[in-house]
């Protein structure tokens, strides 16, 4: 999709347009549940997560002025609710866990698993964006809220205990 289509969808959207919304939405799900996935861990709260920032994006998509930032409206309301998740999470008393009976591990025998549930959630969110969702940490800065300086030094503390850097 070039940047014309792009703009036009988004003001289509902008406007209502439920189907413009979704052409929109194509280009960006399978980031947002990978980012989702693994930052919760669990499959029903991804989707959960998912569909609360897709519908916050479309109740509030008039509100988008610039027409190429669709990317980063609905990329903000994910992380915000998978910042409600882990208050959740918290309130309740469960702590994340990737304890299935999959165990994947890295070439060096890392097990991924057992390394992400030792990362704090802001941490595993940051790690989630970057690697789930290839996203660059100017643009994890902005879906999340936190200093580029904080993501980037997040980032290098997941990295190392992955050793993927």
């Amino acid at each position: 999709m070039d940047k014309q289509e792009y703009r036009e969808l988004q003001e289509m959207a902008a406007n209502g347009g439920m189907k413009a919304f979704a052409r929109l939405y194509e280009t960006i799900y399978r980031e947002m549940y990978y980012t989702a996935f693994y930052s919760l861990a669990n499959d029903a709260d991804a989707v959960e997560a998912v569909t609360a920032a897709v519908r916050t994006t479309f109740s509030s998509i008039g509100k988008l002025h610039n027409e190429c930032a669709f990317r980063h409206f609905i990329m903000k309301h994910l992380c915000g609710a998978i910042k409600m998740k882990f208050k959740e999470y918290a309130a309740d008393g469960f702590e994340i866990t990737y304890d299935d009976k999959r165990v994947r591990k890295n070439a060096d025998g890392v097990d991924i698993k057992q390394e992400l549930n030792r990362l704090p959630d802001t941490e595993r969110l940051v790690l989630s964006l970057y690697v789930g969702g290839r996203f660059k940490t100017d643009e994890i800065a902005q879906y999340t809220g936190i200093s580029l300086s904080t993501v980037k030094k997040k980032l290098d503390r997941a990295l190392t205990a992955f050793e993927l850097d």
